[in-house]
């Protein structure tokens, strides 16, 4: 098993590495929520809910039985893809 990612309390790794799916996941999530205030949202609390549950997917896969996990890591992959853009984004995270 991999060594777990040391990262600041704003998901920046401070290793030297590439971040894991649920790092990179993580750190957009918390991107998406600074964006309510600098960027006009037609329905803020409906966004930052979805923040929330975007949050509660991936927290969800660390106490998420060997089934569950699976079915889990693919809804992330998915919740991933919408980033693809982004520098940091993992060509073997397929959706």
């Amino acid at each position: 098993m991999s060594e777990p990612c040391l990262c600041d309390t704003d998901f920046t790794c401070l290793a030297d590495h590439a971040p894991t799916l649920t790092e990179f996941l993580l750190a957009r999530i918390a991107e998406d929520e600074e964006m309510v205030e600098p960027v006009m949202i037609v329905h803020p609390d409906r966004f930052l809910a979805e923040c929330v549950a975007k949050r509660r997917i991936v927290e969800s896969l660390e106490s998420a039985k060997v089934r569950e996990r699976v079915a889990l890591h693919r809804v992330m992959r998915h919740l991933a893809a919408v980033y693809a853009d982004h520098p940091d984004y993992d060509e073997a995270w397929p959706a």
